[in-house]
């Protein structure tokens, strides 16, 4: 496995860990290549990881467009020709362009969580080699997974990736750890008053997954609090930071609350509106989070298809004032939620992995 960061639990390591997790316990062997600022190795029961710094060749004035991306990339494909050989290459996102661009005939495999093609659309001189990261791997790999349908478009569209070749598998969640848990008890462990409603917004990037829009959403409601997890920030009028957190803690915050707000406005497909769904919690996401491809509007939630934090509220109003259909909606999330179970979506790459390796 090619990840992004060796130590940090994003969405793109968080794939990478339960793939991992699941092949485990199939009886695979899996070395885990990670960036990291020392190169080290670990051997736990679990995986083989290996920590690579990229390299510091270039001085600082002379680096391009994503230099570390492309001299960790180098750097992995050192490290894979030492630890192999392999029967099977799976790399991740924009960290691949020389494992794929001097592949040889082991079978390789990339997921794509998003393209950074979609998020810049602009194309200049100077972000042409921002580009290359995904599209080199997205045209030398034997088979390109997207996480959603609207990344498998992106790839297609912006790459030029022949749409055969291009598998979607959407993302998973644990539905043994994130469960439905009782709400008092959830704010009780929390130390957060019982009697308020809550919203609740996890993410480590406030500016992309627009944290403003939620915060502007939510000011008038006097009983209603906003949870943020993942971010730090001082208490401002209804809203509380909680910062990084234990998962055990954020599955108390999930279950705390009454509503996901996820206003994000570019995602491949998003694990935390499934964490919250799975826990029983209705979500209002964004049209750009692509969750919509998956929940039925009304049903699970809301898909907001603009940027107006008027739209957002209007969704809060609706669930706050009418408890039946909060409670069915927890009940539906909890089952939607259920079908994308991480052994479900994680036996789908096994059967891509047991085609490409017979």
């Amino acid at each position: 496995m090619i990840s992004g960061f060796a130590k940090y639990a994003g969405g793109l390591e968080n794939v990478v860990n339960e793939l991992t997790t699941f092949l485990v316990s199939r009886k695979a062997k899996v070395t885990i290549f990670g960036r990291y600022n020392i190169d080290f190795t670990e051997i736990s029961q679990k995986c083989k990881t290996v920590g690579v710094r990229p390299y510091d060749i270039l001085p600082r004035r002379l680096r391009f467009a994503h230099y570390d991306k492309y001299s960790y990339s180098l750097k992995v494909w050192r490290e894979i020709k030492h630890e192999g050989p392999f029967d099977i290459i799976h790399g991740h996102g924009d960290n691949c362009f020389f494992p794929s661009l001097f592949r040889d005939n082991t079978p390789f495999v990339m997921t794509f969580h998003g393209t950074l093609r979609k998020n810049m659309p602009k194309i200049s001189p100077r972000l042409l080699p921002v580009y290359y990261t995904e599209k080199v791997a997205a045209l030398r790999c034997d088979i390109a997974i997207a996480c959603s349908k609207a990344v498998k478009n992106e790839l297609t569209t912006f790459y030029g990736v022949d749409p055969n070749k291009v598998k979607v598998i959407y993302n998973g969640v644990d539905v043994d750890k994130f469960v439905p848990q009782n709400k008092i008890q959830a704010r009780k462990k929390l130390r957060l008053p019982a009697n308020n409603k809550y919203g609740i917004w996890v993410g480590g990037d406030p500016k992309r997954k627009f944290l403003s829009i939620a915060i502007e959403a939510i000011k008038d409601f006097r009983d209603l609090r906003l949870l943020v997890v993942g971010t730090s920030g001082k208490a401002l009028g209804n809203t509380i930071f909680l910062g990084r957190v234990s998962e055990n803690d954020l599955i108390s915050a999930y279950n705390a609350a009454d509503f996901l707000i996820f206003p994000t406005i570019h995602e491949g497909f998003p694990i935390v509106p499934l964490e919250a769904m799975a826990c029983g919690v209705p979500i209002i996401v964004s049209e750009e989070s692509n969750v919509g491809e998956i929940i039925k509007d009304g049903v699970h939630g809301f898909v907001v298809k603009d940027r107006n934090p008027l739209s957002y509220k209007e969704r809060i109003e609706l669930l706050l004032n009418d408890a039946e259909m909060l409670n069915d909606m927890s009940i539906q999330c909890r089952k939607l939620a259920v079908n994308y179970d991480w052994k479900k979506q994680a036996q789908k790459y096994k059967e891509i992995y047991d085609r490409l390796t017979r």
